[in-house]
């Protein structure tokens, strides 16, 4: 042990342990401290002020970003947007929007300028301070600026959409433009949306019009109908037909089933019609019906309407005289009344001896899937060609029963 405190007395004595021996000169560059580049340093502070933000750490934030700022490298646009993030966070409006004005200064083609822009209509929102959609050149920041004042100042907000609707912008800002119009009851607002419907201020948004009008419900229906009766434009019309689903107005497509001259928007009503499950108008208007090309497309609207259309289609299946209207009724029967409708074709297929029309209910069953009933139909039909009709419907159901048949007539 004696010998071991003697050494290291030694080498402490030693001049190489001399503070003169550590001098800068002395030291090797190599050894000195790894020091962060600028681009490293950048990123640093950048991610330490993003951790601030998320913290709610504003007055950080702001410290933070402002450093980043100063050093002028690739995050410096950001830097200034999250440094007016912080800044109105933490009540300093004002200075926010000086650092706004500062990105827009010094970097005029940033990609944060629509953030900073929407900084800046949030900040003169809560201050009462409305800020006209005009000052931006940006669509999302004009339909900010329209929400804003919309919901501040009715009687700003509708000349500015006015002025939208009939300038030169976009067709995307004058739709979001006419939706932000029609989140308002007022009456200036409603009737402004009466006069787009019309094709008054600007046809190309006419149709768009006639939509958010229906909107309103029953009380929408004398201006839809009035538009209807007045134009010639057909796709204008079929809108309307259409909208009268919205409105629930069956009444309203029944006339126009009735009156209409022209065969595709007599379609739109009839279609409509089912669409709103109107079986009794469409039964109405099927037995007033001349054209058989307008029985046809009573028998297809019939379909959305579910069972209640399926009720009608029995009917016409078992007592239209015309046979290509009576086959196409057992089919659609088929589909609109499923399982349920299964006893009624089995009857249509037993009492009829038109092959025809049993090849009809055989193609209903189908549609209905019901393979127990086709396997039994299939068992005990005498006539070859019905026969083979049967089993070539079964042969393409997924369905084990159908399967099994198929297997049993493989082995006989």
């Amino acid at each position: 042990m004696k010998n071991t405190s003697l050494i290291f007395a030694a080498i402490l004595a030693s001049p190489l342990f001399a503070p003169q021996a550590f001098s800068a000169e002395l030291v090797k560059p190599e050894l000195i401290a790894y020091e962060l580049s600028p681009a490293a340093k950048d990123d640093a502070l950048y991610n330490d002020g993003t951790r601030a933000i998320n913290e709610g750490r504003w007055s950080d934030a702001v410290d933070l970003f402002n450093k980043v700022v100063q050093m002028r490298g690739e995050r410096a646009e950001g830097a200034l947007y999250w440094r007016a993030y912080a800044e109105n966070k933490e009540g300093q409006s004002a200075r926010a929007l000086s650092t706004c004005a500062e990105l827009r200064r010094t970097y005029p083609k940033s990609k944060w300028l629509d953030e900073c822009g929407a900084l800046e209509i949030e900040i003169h929102s809560h201050s009462g301070q409305l800020m006209s959609p005009e000052a931006t050149q940006d669509d999302e920041l004009k339909l900010l600026a329209l929400s804003a004042i919309m919901q501040q100042d009715e009687s700003h907000a509708i000349p500015a959409i006015q002025q939208i609707l009939a300038g030169n912008s976009s067709d995307k800002l004058k739709e979001r433009a006419l939706f932000v119009l029609s989140q308002s009851d007022s009456k200036q607002a409603q009737d402004l949306i009466g006069q787009i419907a019309r094709g008054q201020s600007n046809p190309t948004l006419q149709i768009r019009a006639i939509r958010m009008l229906s909107i309103r419900g029953r009380q929408s229906v004398d201006v839809l109908a009035d538009i209807y009766q007045h134009t010639t434009n057909v796709a204008v019309k079929k809108a309307i037909l259409q909208a009268y689903v919205v409105t629930n107005s069956p009444d309203k497509l029944v006339e126009a089933a009735r009156n209409e001259t022209d065969p595709q928007l007599i379609r739109t009503a009839v279609h409509t019609l089912g669409a709103l499950g109107a079986t009794t108008q469409l039964q109405t208007l099927y037995s007033e019906a001349k054209s058989p090309e307008i029985k046809a497309e009573i028998i297809n609207s019939l379909i959305p309407a579910g069972h209640k259309g399926a009720e009608v289609l029995g009917n016409i299946a078992t007592t239209e005289q015309d046979p290509d209207l009576r086959r196409k009724a057992i089919r659609n029967l088929g589909i609109a009344g499923g399982s349920e409708a299964t006893p009624k074709l089995l009857a249509i297929y037993q009492n009829s001896a038109d092959p025809e029309t049993k090849k009809a209910a055989v193609q209903a069953l189908f549609l209905a899937n019901d393979a127990h009933d086709l396997v039994t139909l299939a068992k005990t039909e005498k006539d070859p060609a019905l026969k083979q009709s049967i089993v070539q419907q079964l042969s393409i159901m997924h369905n084990p029963e159908a399967t099994a048949y198929m297997l049993e007539i493989l082995n006989k």
